[in-house]
């Protein structure tokens, strides 16, 4: 009943094998956990960016002072409205890179805010030159531009319909 040695060594071949195995595996599953993770967490700070008073405040302002920022390479900018525009054009710009890296779904970020982007970009279009000019650094808010440029570009991720028509059949997953 006793096995030999030989007969020993391969079935801890075996197991070893198989222990292997099973090691890749679960790690495949832990990286594809730690990505959806990241993934889901990426996708929540953009929505609390979105979302805070601050940048909602700020976008507000900005969109009441266009005709302003328009002028902001003609005249000094107000204190508060240069305030709006760098929590804007820095937070548009962090969100840039993320969707460059993939971190967060460029679909996503054009259907929270898309419209809001590229107006942004609109109105503060000509104070970024400018600054990028008086700074000579072309790379300032440079993926705050590269966004608004993609979501010019793909306008097949554009809604033609309204959520309320697209997804008017939608029922809610069962108990």
């Amino acid at each position: 009943m006793f096995m030999d040695l030989q007969t020993l060594a391969n079935v801890a071949d075996i197991v070893g094998a198989f222990l292997v195995i099973v090691g890749v595996i679960f790690g495949i599953i832990q990286i594809r956990y730690y990505r959806a993770e990241r993934h889901e967490n990426a996708t929540m700070e953009i929505m609390r960016s979105f979302q805070s008073v601050e940048f909602t405040n700020a976008l507000r302002h900005i969109n009441q002072y266009q005709s302003e920022c328009r002028r902001c390479t003609e005249q000094p900018v107000a204190q508060e409205l240069q305030e709006s525009i760098l929590l804007i054009t820095t937070t548009l710009e962090s969100i840039g890179l993320m969707v460059y890296r993939r971190l967060v779904p460029f679909r996503l970020v054009q259907q929270l805010m898309g419209g809001s982007i590229q107006a942004s970009w609109g109105i503060l279009q000509g104070f970024v030159e400018q600054t990028r000019e008086l700074t000579g650094r072309p790379s300032v808010y440079e993926w705050f531009q590269w966004l608004a440029e993609q979501l010019d570009r793909y306008p097949e991720y554009l809604d033609e319909v309204g959520a309320y028509e697209k997804f008017a059949q939608w029922k809610p997953e069962r108990k």
